[in-house]
Parts: structure tokens; sequence; C-alpha cells
């Protein structure tokens, strides 16, 4: 029987947050709720600049 219970402490969260301004152009936000996952973060970020 497969067990869908997370094993381990949580760290933090990273949320990422899009956005439209009025000329229609998209840009987003990322924020890490604690520095433990900051690194997680960036490797977000770097991904997204790239398209």
């Amino acid at each position: 029987m497969q067990n869908n219970k997370e094993h381990g402490i949580k760290c933090g969260t990273v949320t990422v947050s899009v956005y439209k301004d009025i000329t229609g152009q998209t840009y987003f936000r990322i924020t890490a709720d604690t520095e433990d996952v900051l690194p997680v973060s960036y490797i977000i970020e770097d991904t997204l600049y790239l398209y």
C-alpha cells in the first residue's frame, strides 16, 4: 500500500506570484519565508528568466 504522507521536517515555503502590468507585460515575484529555502528560490528565479 502506498503512503502519501510527507517524511521530514518542513524547512520553508517558496511562493511564485505572477502579475501582468497595464501594458500586458507579465512579471513575477518570488518570496521565500526562510533562509533555508533561498537557494531553491534562486534556482526558480534563474529558470523563469530564461523564458
